[in-house]
């Protein structure tokens, strides 16, 4: 699993609110990057860990995970839930996981995450590329994110632009390399041709 803490999200800016607290609270990204314990070399340790969406591949399910002393709050019969474990989400899920280790999806995620961030990294209008695996945000310098999703939308690549100057890009798990540089020329195409004056 992947967590991601507000202040990692990738394409958004952190809250800095009094109540948060990215010790206690993370958010699962597990469908686009799958890297179980991805979360280590932030050096956070969550209490407890959500999965759902991803685990079971279009079947509704929900995980939750808990460790240490957090695990001895929860006993059979106190929590419930609608997308609990029943036979069929089981399986479902089950087959996901086995998919993706038999398949190598984590090794293809990272070498096509890869690819898209060493395509994006040196432009001169892309000040950063963060974030990890298939989930990527774009920090550009000086050019009007919407109007990058808008113009990079008409060559056929679809990003989203959460704030004016970050692009967010998560492609399916199953976009080739030829893809993945494809989009990166599309994408470069699209902010020249927004910086243009």
């Amino acid at each position: 699993m992947t967590l991601k803490t507000g202040e990692e999200r990738v394409g958004q800016r952190p809250y800095r609110g009094d109540y948060h607290n990215p010790q206690r609270h993370a958010q699962n990204e597990y469908e686009e990057t799958i890297e179980p314990g991805a979360h280590l070399p932030s050096g956070i340790t969550p209490d407890i860990v959500t999965v759902a969406k991803g685990l079971g591949g279009g079947i509704p399910i929900g995980a939750c995970i808990a460790i240490d002393e957090s695990a001895s709050l929860l006993e059979p019969g106190n929590h419930g839930t609608t997308f609990g474990g029943n036979p069929v989400a089981t399986a479902a899920a089950l087959a996901v996981l086995d998919t993706i280790e038999a398949d190598g999806i984590l090794a293809h995620v990272n070498e096509i995450g890869a690819v898209l961030r060493e395509g994006l990294a040196p432009h001169r209008k892309i000040s950063d590329v963060t974030g990890r695996g298939l989930i990527l945000g774009v920090v550009l310098d000086g050019v009007d994110a919407a109007a990058v999703s808008r113009a990079a939308r008409e060559a056929g690549i679809i990003v989203n632009a959460p704030t004016s100057d970050r692009l967010r890009l998560v492609p399916p798990l199953v976009l080739t390399r030829d893809q993945a540089q494809e989009a990166v020329t599309g994408l470069l195409a699209a902010i020249d041709e927004v910086d243009q004056p």
